[in-house]
């Protein structure tokens, strides 16, 4: 599937839909053209060397899923990998799990060609609403690049808070009652931002790259706009090492709180233990059949060992209690 706009000075916006017009498109200067191609077939994907003439390798990492975010600088265009929020799988009142879609683009100087194999890339939907509207300024390939990774740096920062609020409610949960699912639920969001913090560290540097003048195709007077996506994804970048820090944070305060727990549990056990340790020995004594035991046919031999048994314990509770103990 794909979807190819157009875009001329005088004459405007339109899609066409024949990738066989691509190739005039192409030929004239004056024409700016964005090809989304969507888990595209293998003749949608042929236009990436037949016309474009894109690298081998770079259409390769394109078709196959590659991973990581990167950036490839050849003679006539750029090409890099970058991630956005998988907004069709997020869902963090029942799940922790936050996942990215790879979105792979090519920028020359009058064209933009993405990428994906999924329809849930939020930023490339809002792009196509964004050049359908009427009241632009003319679209150009730095201008579509830009929008779109603004909008893909925009969509991290509500997910990234509400992962930050879903963490703070964990942590009071997990000090008022550490039950075993709370972990669970920890470790899942500790675990997915650990892969959100790897992508960050990849994906900032190529931000930074175009944000600092690298590439010759991102003119100076545009390098302002770049520089603010790039600031907006070092928060993301500093958000995720953050929640990391407060997710471990949390499964430390899990494991105190349990072992605050069992050493509650422990204490009680123990001061029962050591109440009943002399009522044992008292019940020990006067258990023996001896007949020769003085107490053995005393009348008030069972009040007195039960009452020697009562005042014991009674004893052994006060001076806990005393000592601050109990």
């Amino acid at each position: 599937m794909f979807t190819l706009h157009a875009f001329h000075p005088t004459r405007g916006h339109w899609t066409e839909a024949k990738l066989g017009s691509l190739a005039s498109l192409r030929e004239d200067p004056e024409v700016t053209v964005w090809l989304d191609l969507e888990s595209p077939s293998e003749e949608e994907a042929r236009v990436l060397s037949d016309v474009f003439h894109f690298h081998p390798l770079a259409i390769e990492d394109t078709l196959q899923d590659y991973g990581h975010p990167k950036i490839d600088t050849f003679d006539d265009h750029v090409f890099m990998i970058v991630h956005g929020i998988d907004f069709s799988r997020v869902n963090l009142e029942k799940s922790m799990d936050i996942r990215t879609l790879e979105l792979d683009i090519f920028v020359g100087e009058r064209y933009l060609v993405t990428h994906h194999g999924d329809p849930a890339v939020r930023s490339i939907n809002e792009l196509h609403k964004d050049v359908c509207e009427p009241g632009h300024r003319p679209w150009v390939s730095v201008r579509l690049l830009h929008r779109l990774l603004d909008r893909l740096v925009d969509n991290f920062l509500p997910v990234m808070d509400q992962v930050g609020a879903k963490l703070e409610i964990l942590e009071d949960q997990i000090i008022h009652n550490p039950e075993p699912d709370l972990l669970e639920k920890v470790l899942e969001a500790k675990k997915s931002i650990q892969k959100v913090r790897r992508m960050a560290a990849h994906q900032r540097l190529i931000l930074e790259s175009l944000a600092r003048g690298h590439l010759e195709l991102i003119p100076r007077e545009s390098l302002a706009f770049f520089r603010d996506i790039y600031d907006h994804f070092v928060r993301v970048a500093d958000l995720a090492e953050a929640y990391r820090e407060g997710a471990q944070s949390a499964v430390e305060a899990y494991l105190s709180m349990s072992a605050n727990k069992t050493n509650e549990i422990m204490k009680v056990l123990t001061q029962i233990s050591t109440v009943m340790l002399p009522l044992t020995f008292i019940a020990g004594i006067y258990g023996m059949n001896f007949d020769l035991m003085p107490e053995l046919r005393w009348t008030y031999g069972y009040p007195f060992a039960v009452g020697l048994m009562v005042i014991t314990a009674a004893g052994l509770l006060i001076w806990f209690r005393r000592r601050h103990w109990l």
